[in-house]
Order: C-alpha cells, then structure tokens, then sequence
C-alpha cells in the first residue's frame, strides 16, 4: 500500500479495502449505475432520427431498425423508443439511488463504528493532546463526509467511464472528423485543472483544521459557560470566536476561489469545442456532406462527453473534501495509543488486592509528577491520599487503573505488573469515582449500569441504596427510571456524584479508588459515605484523595504527597497523627 510520512494509506487503497467487504452490493450499485447513464445517451440518436426522417431522409435507428420514406413510421418508432427509455431510466434510477445509498451507508458506518471504538481506547493523553472539539470534528463532519466522496469517487467510476468511452465511440462512429475536433480540448483542459486541483486540495485541508479550531473553540466555551459568565468574559470570548470564525471564512473563500478557478476553466475549454463543432458541422450540412439529424445526434453526444467535464468543479470539490477527511480518519485509527496490551498478555488475577508502587514516577509531557513513590496498600484496607492541589495524588490513582502508564518503576496488584496484564481484565476489577463525575443522556438505572450492563433491578436498586441515591431519587415521579441530561432532569453536583458511587458500587470490584468524592456531598451524605466505606472495605481494597475529615475518619491509614513524594513520616500514619505532624500545619483542612 501506498502511503505517506505519516503511515497514512492513500484514500483510494482505504476505502477499497471497506469496498471488498461488499462486493455484491458493490457490483449491484454498480449495474445500475450504469445502465442510469448508458439508457438516456440513446436520446441524440432518436432525435436526429426523428429529424432527417420528418425531412424525407433515409433513416437507421441504433444501426439496426431500418425505416425509408414513411413519416408516420419514423414517429411511431421514436415514440416507441422514449417510451422504452424512459421506463428503463425511471427503472435505473430507482435501484441506482437505493443500492448506491446502501452501500455508502454501510461503508460510512463501519468507519464511524472503527473510530468511535479508536477514540473510546485511546489513552487519556492523546485525547488531551488531540482536544475533544478536533475529535468530535472527526467523528462526526469527517465521516459524514465519507459517504458523497465514496458515492462519486467509488461507486460511480464505472458510469463515470461509460459517460466518456460511449459518447466517444459514437462521436467517432458518426464523424471522425468531427470527433477529434471535439475532444481536442479536452487534454488542454485537464493540464489546467490538475494544476489546480493541486493547490484546491491544500486549500481544503487548511480549511478544515480551521474548521476544527473553530468547533473545539465554541465547545470549550460552552463546556464553561457559567465560568465565563461568572468572569464577565463575553465580550473576549465572542472576539475570539469571531476571529476564528473569519478565518474559516477567509480559508473557505481560497477554497472557493480555485474551485471557481477549474469551473471557468471547464466551461470555457467545453465551449470552444462545441463551437467548433457547430463551425465545422454547419458547414458539412451546407454542403450536403452531413444531414441536419446527424449534426443534431452528434451535438447530443458531445454535450455528454462535455457534462462530466461540465460536472468535474462539484466531483472535484467533493473528492479533495473526501480525501482530506480520509486522511484525518485514518491519522486517528493510525495513532497509537501509550496504554496498550502487551503481546500475549494474562489476565489480572485478583485474590487479596493488594496495591504496591515500587519506585514508581510519572510526568506529562515535560512536567515531573511523582518521583520516587514506594508504598503498599494492604488488601481490604481504606487508605486515604493527602496532599495540597497539584502534588500529584490524582495521577497515583490514575497509574493503578493504567490510564496513564510510569514513567519509570512499577505498579503491582497481588505482585502482578499492571503494565503486562490484559487492561480489559484490569479494568473489570477496578472501580474509580473520579473528582468530576460524568452523567449521560439516559435513566438512573442505565447510569448505575453503565460499569455494568448485565445488573439485575435488584442490583441496581441495592447499589443505589448503598450510595445514598433511593433517598433523591424516591422523590422523583419515575423513580430510577427517570431520565437525566437532555430532556430530563439535571441532577445537582451532590446527587452526580452519588449516582457515580452507586455506579462503581454496583460493579463489585476487587480495588475501590475514589478521588475527592464528598466534595459535592453536604455533611449529612459525606458521613453516609464515610460509613458505607467503613462497611465496603471488609470485601476490597480502598484507596480516597480527601481532605474531608469526616470521609477519611475511618482511614486505616493516611500518606501525605507533597511534590510528588510521599513525605516519609506520613507512612502508616493515622488522621491523628497526620494532625500532629507540624508539617502540615498550613493543611487547615485536616
């Protein structure tokens, strides 16, 4: 396979391998396509027919029907014959539209399915980098794009050849001559618009990470509006969209201009080469060496031959589109994500839960985030995470659950490396409430489920009764069957954060990680927590980031970071004795 620096394969050989997945529908989309076009390009021939018959000549439909001096005969036979195609026409164009469109769908489906499944495996720092308004752009506007550029590149290349080799046949059937003068502007055309097709392509990718910058843009204010809002930024945010959004209207008027470019092109050299058709067949019917019925057939014919040319600015500006978005595709599924499987590798084997971190650091890009971490966590303990904003507690749980991968030394689960187990096997035995919990479009139970599809209601129901969530949620008319985000009801922070409890709750995990889970909680919910986790921990391992003295009072022990190291004095230590270390004197949340 042909491809570029960056292990991107051309379009062509991309979609082709989607294409041999469906080779039947292919081959039916195809036939009928084909026959669209072939079926109505019979028209010059039964009109110049018509004509040299109504003038007394003597007449040859499609070299075969035979028809002399009788008026009445030639019209019957035309008539006969528009009949006939357009009966096949009408024919054609059904099963053209239907087979194409089924095709295509099923194309862009499964290309929307591969990345959608990519983007749901890819490690948290390649989403960072990439943002989630240049994924959803990808997601979404690439692959939509996908389905007119395999239409018109793929599926309609045959009729696309047909549009040329038949009219061309006939052009050289009925006048050679004529025929050369016709197509003589056709290799001056195409010298010029692949020039410009060039630089046309380089316009529509710029246009289209423009495009992305935009969307990103608009998101991420939406995303914090009330922030925006509460820092009476409107009128900076609105600048800046407005900037980006000329830009992308700058970016689409360069793209326009060359698509407009190759349109005037097009038209002209097409006209010239009717013109001289006209110049050159007029003068052959003067001096009675053509009939006007075949000038007329020819003249049909060589509009076909110049319609696809005529068509090529729309075809042109759908393919270079088609073919970006392909590329920007395949730069996702071609990314490799930094959390992967190893080769062959076992699944976790969980029998105690007990968590090490031998020697372990980490860093994002260029910044340090933990140095040197050494520390066991015994099996069905509660273990509480203490440090000020940014030590880097939040990443020491993330490396357990292998979102992000140390940079150097080991984390071990019943003295298995984390990093050589199956992560799908990890990951079902691990539940994390993370500090911003996340609700989706869907009903209370489907959110409990999520971690768990296959729950029963009782389940579901005992999980939420666990976290705290009957007691909002009894409140509601459809009870856990109420529906939450769009349309529904928009919980508070605290009842999100209850329903991301019952969700890890319900998953029955080996190893329990909650970061700063009450802090959405009032006093009353946060000692309900403090106690359900006093009762959790006989049956798995907890490992809680809080500040929160009521959510950590039942801590078997509590580890201070601070700067990414585990102050030493603080191992095995109790709240107690984290409340007498002087060190921590400016902690006033302890």
């Amino acid at each position: 396979m042909t491809q570029d620096s960056h292990g991107v394969t051309s379009p062509t050989k991309f979609i082709s391998g989607y294409i041999k997945r469906y080779k039947t529908r292919f081959a039916a989309a195809a036939f009928w396509s084909i026959l669209f076009v072939i079926v109505p390009m019979q028209v010059p021939i039964l009109t110049g027919a018509l004509i040299d018959g109504i003038h007394g000549k003597h007449v040859k439909i499609f070299g075969l029907i035979e028809l002399h001096d009788s008026h009445k005969e030639v019209i019957l036979a035309v008539f006969l014959g528009m009949v006939i195609i357009a009966l096949l026409y009408g024919l054609a164009a059904y099963f053209r539209t239907t087979s194409v469109a089924r095709v295509s769908r099923h194309i862009v489906v499964e290309i929307r399915k591969q990345l959608v499944q990519k983007l749901t495996a890819l490690s948290l720092d390649r989403h960072q980098n990439l943002g989630s308004g240049e994924l959803l752009n990808r997601a979404v506007l690439d692959t939509g794009t996908m389905r007119p550029f395999i239409e018109n590149t793929f599926i309609k290349t045959s009729t696309n050849l047909i549009r040329i080799i038949y009219p061309v046949s006939m052009l050289f059937v009925l006048n050679p001559f004529l025929a050369l003068l016709a197509s003589s502007v056709l290799p001056v055309q195409w010298i010029i618009t692949r020039q410009l097709q060039k630089k046309l392509h380089a316009a529509s990718r710029k246009q289209r990470g423009t495009q992305s910058r935009l969307t990103a843009l608009i998101k991420e204010n939406l995303d914090g509006v009330e922030t925006v809002q509460t820092s009476n930024a409107e009128r900076f945010v609105v600048e800046k969209i407005s900037r980006q959004a000329e830009k992308l209207e700058s970016d689409q008027m360069a793209t326009k201009k060359y698509a407009g470019m190759i349109s005037a092109t097009v038209w002209i050299m097409t006209s010239i080469g009717l013109a001289l058709v006209w110049w050159q067949g007029g003068s052959m019917v003067v001096s009675e060496r053509m009939t006007v019925g075949s000038l007329v057939a020819f003249t049909g014919f060589a509009v076909f031959i110049y319609r696809p040319s005529r068509r090529f600015t729309n075809l042109i500006n759908i393919y270079q589109k088609g073919v970006v978005a392909a590329e920007r595709i395949q730069e996702i599924l071609k990314t490799p994500s930094s959390v992967e499987d190893q080769p062959n590798a076992p699944p976790l084997r969980v029998d105690r839960g007990a968590i090490e971190f031998r020697n372990v650091s980490f860093a994002y890009t260029d910044k340090n985030v933990l140095s040197g971490i050494c520390l066991n966590i015994e099996p069905c303990t509660l273990t509480a995470i203490i440090g000020r904003n940014g030590s880097g507690k939040s990443s020491l749980l993330k490396l357990i659950v292998r979102l992000y991968d140390p940079t150097e030394g080991q984390v071990l689960i019943d003295d298995q490396n984390v990093r050589t187990v199956q992560l799908e096997s990890l990951r079902s035995q691990i539940a994390v409430v993370p500090q911003s919990s996340i609700i989706f479009n869907g009903t209370v139970s489907e959110n409990v489920r999520l971690s768990r599809p296959d729950a029963t209601e009782k389940e579901v129901e005992e999980a939420c009764e666990t976290a705290g969530v009957l007691k909002f949620v009894a409140k509601w008319q459809k009870g856990l069957d109420t529906q939450l985000g769009v349309g529904g009801i928009s919980p508070s922070g605290g009842e999100i954060q209850r329903i991301a409890i019952a969700r890890a709750i319900i998953k029955k995990p080996k190893i329990l990680l909650l970061d700063e889970p009450s802090s959405a909680l009032d006093s009353e919910s946060e000692s309900s927590l403090a106690e359900t986790l006093a009762e959790l921990k006989s049956n798995m391992t907890i490992m809680l980031v809080s500040h929160r003295p009521k959510i950590i009072r039942n801590a078997d022990k509590c580890i201070v970071i601070d700067c990414g190291r585990i102050v030493p004095e603080t191992l095995g230590s109790t709240i107690q004795d984290i409340r007498n270390l002087a060190y921590l004197d400016n902690m006033k949340e302890i």
